[in-house]
């Protein structure tokens, strides 16, 4: 279901999912707004970056403390990841705290973090791909993913299910989901490669994509819904944001607007009390 995610000022200026409130979860997705970054970066930026302008690790680590405290935890409590676009989650212990998990132990990247232990923020970073928020009100394991395009070919989402299921005995009645703020159709356009790519692994895709004047739009949140239906996550149960990261200047960097020169958000989770 889309519901206009509530907007808090505290320290950091995020947002949080309506659904997940009412569960009382601790989680945020962060706007570009209320750090202390400056330049392009200006000002919640959660990266250094990729192109030739870096943003100072100093900037970078001060506005992750911030979110953290907002949250009411530590900087040492991050859990992070070096992401590639890959669809390998894995399960995050206390060891791995004040840690930016890079590989998984075959040598994957690693774009997805589920953790049952209550002392670690889970943090995964976006602009413009979709942040995944999951969490088994049952048994109490949250997961942070990052699914752009490639990692929802992959089933990232679906990937952090199994992986709760497995480990933890999470079933889809037990489920909640917040997705945030990415890029949607109203901007994002792709080629038809992309379109094929996703009907060919199944024709109900064909929802995400919107064809105008001859040119192809795709909303990447629709697919990641799509998949936790097919799991079995009833549509009550999947919080979306409606706001498009490309087209929110004010409260969003966007790779597709700005390229390389730019910030990025993140999205925190961790166990509720």
């Amino acid at each position: 279901m889309y519901e206009s995610f509530n907007q808090h000022k505290n320290g950091a200026e995020y947002l949080t999912s309506p659904l997940f409130d009412s569960y009382g979860i601790p989680h945020m997705f962060s706007t570009k707004n209320g750090g202390v970054s400056e330049g392009v970066f200006s000002s919640l930026n959660m990266s250094f970056g990729n192109g030739e302008m870096r943003d100072s690790r100093e900037n970078v680590e001060e506005n992750h403390r911030i979110a953290a405290e907002a949250l009411g935890s530590l900087y040492e409590d991050l859990a992070r990841t070096k992401q590639t676009h890959s669809n390998t989650v894995k399960i995050v212990e206390s060891k791995d705290k004040g840690r930016v998990i890079t590989k998984d132990k075959d040598g994957t990247g690693v774009d997805g973090l589920v953790t049952e232990e209550s002392d670690i923020l889970l943090c995964v970073r976006m602009a413009d791909c979709v942040p995944v928020l999951l969490y088994d009100t049952k048994h109490e394991v949250c997961a942070a993913v990052h699914s752009g395009w490639r990692g929802t070919l992959g089933e990232i989402t679906s990937k952090a299910v199994d992986l709760m299921k497995e480990s933890f005995g999470t079933e889809p009645s037990s489920l909640i989901a917040a997705i945030g703020p990415s890029a949607k159709s109203c901007c994002y356009e792709v080629g038809e490669e992309i379109y094929s790519a996703f009907v060919a692994q199944n024709c109900v895709y064909e929802k995400a994509f919107d064809w105008r004047d001859g040119k192809l739009f795709l909303s990447v949140g629709e697919l990641v819904k799509l998949q936790l239906l097919f799991l079995g996550v009833t549509d009550d149960k999947i919080s979306i944001s409606p706001l498009c990261t490309i087209c929110n200047p004010e409260l969003f960097f966007s790779h597709r607007r700005q390229g390389s020169a730019r910030g990025t958000m993140a999205a925190f989770i961790k166990k509720r009390k």
